[in-house]
């Protein structure tokens, strides 16, 4: 499969961790850190890939790393950071901590953004906004937010031309967040 032209997969791996207890990207789920799943999804698709991470340690991926521009402001900085660092104007914003995220979900998200602003997947009545597809012309939106230290980004979502995509086709394993060890 040959990527999508001109996009951009951000993965958001600078949370704090607090209820897993360490670095959750970093962490090992079934012989590998659980981010190299997202990664080996993304590499696929996208063209470009891009880490918004506070460890130097996620360096060893071999991608773009970039340190939340502030800090402690959850993943709408990350959010913020990674469409700041982005070169292009379609991208996929996914958490490190949704390792089983398909690539036919975030195709199908890129599909449908051409007249939307941003699509994040409705999967039974719950919206997964950290598995989305955003442009970066959203970047505005975002940095408004966070100068206002609105941090929920489902209310800074509410504010773009968004398309909450059905996403009940898909298996319920692809938004498994891995928050907390007994997750894995």
């Amino acid at each position: 499969m040959k990527p999508v032209a001109n996009t951009t997969a951000i993965i958001l791996a600078g949370g704090q961790s607090s209820r897993m207890g360490e670095d959750k990207g970093l962490m090992n789920l079934e012989g590998q850190p659980m981010i190299q799943y997202i990664i080996d999804s993304v590499k696929q698709i996208a063209s470009n890939i891009i880490i918004i991470a506070n460890d130097k340690a996620y360096e060893q991926f071999g991608f773009e790393v970039h340190e939340d521009l502030v800090k402690e402001k959850g993943p709408l900085v990350g959010i913020v950071t990674g469409l700041s660092a982005s070169k292009t104007e379609l991208n996929w914003i996914i958490s490190c901590d949704a390792p089983y995220v398909s690539k036919d979900l975030l195709l199908d998200l890129m599909n449908k953004l051409n007249e939307f602003e941003a699509v994040v997947p409705e999967k039974e009545e719950k919206k997964h906004p950290l598995i989305g597809a955003y442009k970066k012309s959203t970047l505005p939106v975002f940095k408004q937010a966070l100068a206002l230290n609105h941090l929920k980004i489902m209310t800074v979502i509410s504010q773009l031309h968004v398309l909450f995509m059905d996403a009940n086709n898909f298996d319920v394993l692809t938004f498994r967040n891995l928050n907390s060890k007994k997750d894995l």
